[in-house]
């Protein structure tokens, strides 16, 4: 594993919308240094967050927790992720991608 922080907070990271290869659906992401995490739960208390994270290391997953005010969120390790654009920016190279047929 990448040493790293393991609790983050806004600033540490960038957010963003991902593809993986198990599921056509789009999953919310963040990026930090260059890897892609899924998001995976959401918890109260910090030290269930500390416990989820424990468990998806034992299962051979790297994750992340992010720190809210009043929450943690845990953000999974997704290797084979693709970024997934956003319509608006197809819109400006495309502009007939929001005409209706």
């Amino acid at each position: 594993m990448i040493k790293r922080k393991l609790f983050l907070q806004k600033g540490d990271y960038q957010t963003c919308h991902v593809l993986v290869p198990d599921t056509q659906e789009r999953l919310a992401a963040i990026t930090l240094n260059q890897m892609v995490f899924s998001f995976f739960r959401t918890v109260r208390d910090r030290d269930k967050a500390l416990d989820i994270v424990g468990k998806l290391y034992d299962s051979g997953n790297d994750a992340v927790i992010v720190q809210a005010p009043k929450a943690y969120s845990v953000w999974v390790l997704e290797e084979d992720a693709t970024p997934v654009r956003r319509q608006i920016e197809s819109s400006i190279t495309n502009p007939q991608s929001l005409v209706s047929a």
